[in-house]
């Protein structure tokens, strides 16, 4: 139960797949905040208790996901603690943690798990706010079948509807919810988070370290590092990425790919490594806390992926300072979004190969590449972790007007790179 210290607190209760490295400084925060408790009630252990199946990986997850809020793992039907998330997965002891004695709302992030489900119904039987977010777009809605997306277009408004709150991830999910019918006015601008201060922090104490691994992932001091970040799946598109790298340094020699990730692709991938002459290189598994040092060892990176709503590894990437290409089936490009063509990246058509080389090419600028630096680092300042705080804050308000949460709420902070830029420079 959440024990409220105030009772104007406003108490929320999030229903989570697991733990997670970018929602897990969220709630962190999030429970720091005066007049807010947060109490997160985990469907499984997943990434605690072993790795990332999908990116073959045993390796649990090397950062703290776990301390600065309350947290409880619920337990299955069986009495044992799920260790993967599956459409099955049913915890029962949610039917006594919320209750209206123990929280003010409720957040989820979708309908996917019978535990998901199973909340909302508590939620609307009890009346309790439910607060959602979701990262999916109209995008990569058109990959589905007629089939699917008539009883998506029947089912999706109905479903939608239960929210009493949405937070929106960016421009393309915008259009997605209003698509299914959510009211404008119970949605508030949010973003998918990313701990900027754990990125910051990590790269500021190991700058030895990313020269390092400059070193050794480039040929020599003119090697230009464009980089690949993820699963090795289908849906991921990783021999484009490949592809456009080796077209790309027939051109410029000095162009060389970077992989890092794992996955069902692995052997294939290395298959088609071992038949060129080192344009690209497969890293493998890097696990959280050295991904910030791979990022900052890189001059560009590339995301290619023929399906996803809202990749993250973008957002990480521009933290790092790394300018990003995105493939325009991706979700988090727009003009107030993470990507935003010619200003601080480069968007392509995804599976035009000779359309991703030459992007490759254009980036091959070291004044481009400064100057979309410079930029992401600006947009990203203003789409991490503290402006999903603000959004959930902003949603507290709504809710409970009455709530005593500290009128204080944090506003955009400028990037490190930003405040070097902005001091005064001695001239000598």
């Amino acid at each position: 139960m959440i024990n409220s210290l105030s009772p104007r607190a406003f108490r929320l209760g999030v229903v989570f797949t697991h733990p997670t490295q970018h929602h897990a400084p969220l709630w962190r925060q999030l429970h720091q905040q005066p007049g807010v408790e947060v109490r997160v009630f985990y469907l499984c252990n997943e990434n605690q208790s072993g790795g990332d199946r999908a990116l073959g990986s045993s390796e649990p997850w090397d950062v703290d996901l776990l301390s600065g809020y309350p947290h409880e793992f619920l337990k299955t039907w069986t009495g044992k603690t799920a260790t993967a998330t599956t459409k099955g997965l049913l915890t029962p002891a949610l039917v006594n943690r919320l209750t209206k004695a123990n929280v003010d709302a409720v957040f989820l992030p979708s309908f996917y798990t019978l535990s998901y489900r199973l909340t909302v119904a508590l939620c609307k039987l009890r009346g309790i706010p439910v607060i959602m977010q979701n990262d999916a777009t109209v995008i990569t809605d058109s990959d589905q079948s007629g089939s699917r997306r008539l009883a998506k277009a029947l089912l999706y408004p109905w479903m939608y509807g239960l929210a009493d709150r949405w937070i929106s991830s960016g421009d393309h999910n915008e259009i997605y919810l209003r698509h299914y019918g959510v009211d404008p006015k119970i949605v508030v601008r949010g973003c998918y988070p990313v701990d900027r201060d754990r990125w910051e922090t990590t790269m500021a104490q190991n700058q030895p370290e990313i020269l390092r691994l400059r070193q050794t992932l480039g040929w020599d001091d003119e090697t230009i590092l464009y980089g690949f970040c993820g699963k090795y799946i289908e849906r991921k598109n990783p021999f484009e990425f490949i592809e456009a790298v080796v077209a790309a340094h027939r051109q410029d020699p000095r162009v060389r790919g970077i992989m890092i990730g794992g996955g069902e692709l692995t052997d294939a991938i290395n298959q088609r490594l071992a038949a060129l002459s080192g344009e690209v290189v497969n890293v493998g598994f890097v696990n959280q806390s050295k991904l910030p040092l791979y990022y900052a060892a890189l001059d560009v990176f590339v995301s290619t992926s023929l399906s996803d709503p809202h990749p993250l590894v973008i957002s990480e990437a521009m933290a790092a300072g790394t300018p990003p290409i995105l493939s325009d089936r991706c979700g988090n490009w727009g003009y107030r979004d993470t990507v935003q063509h010619r200003y601080n990246g480069l968007v392509y058509p995804a599976g035009d190969r000779a359309a991703l080389s030459e992007a490759i090419l254009a980036l091959t600028d070291a004044d481009t590449r400064q100057r979309y630096s410079q930029r992401s680092q600006e947009v990203f300042a203003g789409q991490d972790l503290d402006c999903e705080l603000r959004a959930f804050l902003s949603t507290f308000r709504q809710l409970r007007p009455d709530a005593a949460i500290s009128a204080d709420i944090p506003q955009p902070v400028p990037s490190l790179v930003a405040q070097v830029a902005a001091q005064p420079q001695i001239e000598g």
